[in-house]
């Protein structure tokens, strides 16, 4: 596991590490300019698919799977929770001898995990996708659960919600790399974005 060096919350998002040094080949991966309006499109299937299973789960068991009183808490426990743990699962992604770091900026409601540790483009789509188990497993949840158990689905569902959603920006750039490199480009990190080599 890497090594993981908790931040807490920072007032001023923007991140003061300078990282190793990049290759002498690096070439810069191109991304996103506004990384939050940009990533809203990568939202839509994962909050369809979410808005499906509701739906179906509505219609085959003849009432709502959703208790509204319990929709407020289970949005406040999910984010709360969801924030660091999200960052915590890119940050166990990355090799051993890593350095990642993970923080919070309430003010702008964000979360980061950063290392300068080149990795393998294949350990970045993983990583990349890792906190998307944060929604698939609630959503497999919401699916399996009886709908008696209204609270408890009331709970996964908005976590689902939250989980595969909270990952759009990692979906784009997962989109990016994959169009801009090839299977042997190894991937790193900088405070400017990513680059290959």
């Amino acid at each position: 596991m890497p090594e993981i060096v908790w931040e807490g919350n920072r007032k001023e998002w923007g991140l003061p590490h300078d990282g190793e040094p990049l290759h002498e080949n690096a070439v810069r991966i191109k991304t996103a300019g506004n990384v939050f309006r940009d990533s809203i499109p990568y939202g839509i299937p994962p909050m369809l698919i979410c808005f499906l299973a509701v739906f179906l789960k509505a219609f085959l068991n003849r009432e709502p799977p959703i208790d509204p009183v319990f929709f407020l808490p289970a949005l406040v426990i999910g984010m709360t929770v969801a924030l660091p743990l999200h960052e915590l699962m890119h940050a166990i992604c990355y090799p051993k001898h890593a350095v990642v770091w993970v923080g919070l900026c309430l003010r702008k409601v964000a979360a980061y995990a950063i290392s300068f540790c080149p990795i393998t483009r294949r350990r970045y789509v993983i990583m990349s996708l890792a906190p998307s188990l944060l929604g698939i497993i609630p959503l497999i949840s919401f699916i399996l659960i009886p709908v008696s158990f209204k609270p408890l689905l009331t709970f996964c569902i908005v976590s689902a919600f939250t989980g595969l959603i909270s990952p759009c920006p990692d979906y784009m750039d997962i989109i990016a790399v994959m169009r801009q490199t090839n299977k042997d480009n190894m991937i790193q990190a900088a405070n400017d974005g990513l680059y290959k080599y």
